[in-house]
């Protein structure tokens, strides 16, 4: 593998991490302490893999995806652009594991699409997809389907809310009909019935750029 300081663009794998042969790191990644990326895995560009987190062969990691601490991407879980697993977060690829059956053969997709956010010590189960800019909170379960920006609490999760791609709790009922403007990015979110479209401001943070640098947007008081 190319090393950074030989191009700029190149992955930088820590010493202790180990990214063996047939995986496939991308530009301006980060491979931290421990870490391990199977033969088989795909990893994109600008992404964050923190300490001790493990990617297994035919797992998924899209562009500009951040890994917190002792995560694992076991596989069949594809994770799509920008997406975000908290420290201690957990995907789970058998519903009904035994330690005496090998159920390899069986194993079901789990789709975590763009923007996602998947907190501290919470736990996807398989067979489930999570919708665009989904926020999953801190320790909660979740066990079925998210929608596109709903916010879900609990175990097994529930939504209670809906989370814009910047981060705020957006002001908007579960159902029914309603407008709601990003005061930070300038996206303005529909909610039609029970479910809430985006219509990107003009710089859409969650658009990727093959092949760059990501500047990720600050936060400014």
């Amino acid at each position: 593998m190319t090393k950074p300081e030989q191009d700029p663009s190149a992955p930088f794998v820590h010493p202790t991490a180990v990214v063996e042969d047939g995986a496939k790191v991308g530009k301006y990644t980060k491979v931290w302490f421990f870490s391990h990326v199977a033969p088989g895995a795909m990893i994109g560009e600008n992404c964050s893999l923190g300490q001790n987190t493990y990617v297994e062969w035919n797992a998924i990691v899209g562009n500009a995806c951040r890994l917190g601490n002792s995560v694992s991407i076991y596989s069949h879980v594809e994770l799509e652009d920008f997406v975000f697993c908290a420290p201690y977060m957990v995907f789970t690829h058998i519903s009904f594991p035994r330690a005496a059956i090998n159920r390899h053969s069986v194993f079901k997709k789990t789709l975590v699409k763009t923007g996602t956010t998947l907190g501290a010590n919470s736990t996807v189960v398989p067979d489930v997809t999570c919708g665009v800019g989904t926020f999953l909170a801190a320790g909660s379960t979740l066990t079925k389907s998210s929608k596109d920006w709903s916010m879900m609490v609990g175990s097994p999760a529930r939504q209670v809310g809906w989370v814009s791609a910047f981060g705020e709790k957006m002001d908007l009922p579960l159902s029914g009909q309603g407008e709601w403007r990003c005061q930070h990015t300038g996206d303005v979110y529909v909610l039609d019935g029970e479910n809430v479209t985006r219509h990107p401001g003009s710089h859409d943070i969650l658009k990727y750029v093959p092949g760059e640098r990501l500047r990720r947007m600050e936060l400014r008081d």
